[in-house]
């Protein structure tokens, strides 16, 4: 019985010490490339809308803005301070140097307007 206990003891021995060859090392990871992102179209800026850009760009969300007041309302605003009131644009922004908005209630659209002109 204690051959068969030292014959299993030295094949576990022989098992265990064989000789195992190192794995080889990880590949280092490379990162991945990122791909460009595109940016979307600025929003329009209705129902507090925070995409308010600088200069002219304003003027498609300024336009939606009034138009969603006029159907919501049936008419124009007395100022454009009135759509930041009623929450269709978060402000009214600033225009760019030397211009102003102007609100045209006649052909229901706001214009930017050189200052010099009028």
């Amino acid at each position: 019985m204690k051959a068969v206990v030292v014959l299993v003891s030295v094949g576990l021995l022989f098992v265990a010490c064989k000789r195992r060859t190192p794995a080889a090392p990880p590949a280092p990871a490379t990162p991945p490339v990122a791909e460009p992102v595109a940016k979307p179209p600025p929003a329009p800026a209705t129902g507090g809308s925070s995409r308010i850009m600088a200069g002219d760009q304003n003027l498609p969300a300024l336009n939606t803005a009034l138009k969603a007041y006029l159907a919501k309302h049936k008419k124009a605003p007395a100022k454009l301070d009135d759509l930041a009131t009623e929450k269709f644009i978060p402000f009214v922004p600033f225009a760019p140097p030397g211009m102003r908005y102007e609100l045209d209630a006649a052909r229901g659209e706001v214009k930017l307007i050189n200052q010099m002109t009028k």
